[in-house]
């Protein structure tokens, strides 16, 4: 919330709108570009955020992990 407050700050609704509206065109041309890249670094974070989430399940009391 801290970080918000200054984002907030910096940018109004209209500014943030545009922004979306850019970035809407632009990142599939890019994903396009360096889709080999993209997807690789996609690969490394999906398996970090994964291993996280497999030790956070593992520290709750009661939640079992579903066999894949």
């Amino acid at each position: 919330m801290w970080l918000l407050t200054y984002v907030g700050a910096l940018f109004n609704g209209l500014t943030l709108l545009i922004m979306v509206v850019v970035s809407m065109f632009s990142m599939p041309i890019v994903y396009e570009k360096y889709q080999a890249q993209i997807d690789q670094y996609m690969d490394l974070i999906r398996t970090q955020v994964n291993s996280v989430v497999a030790k956070v399940q593992e520290k709750i009391p009661g939640s079992k992990r579903k066999a894949e």
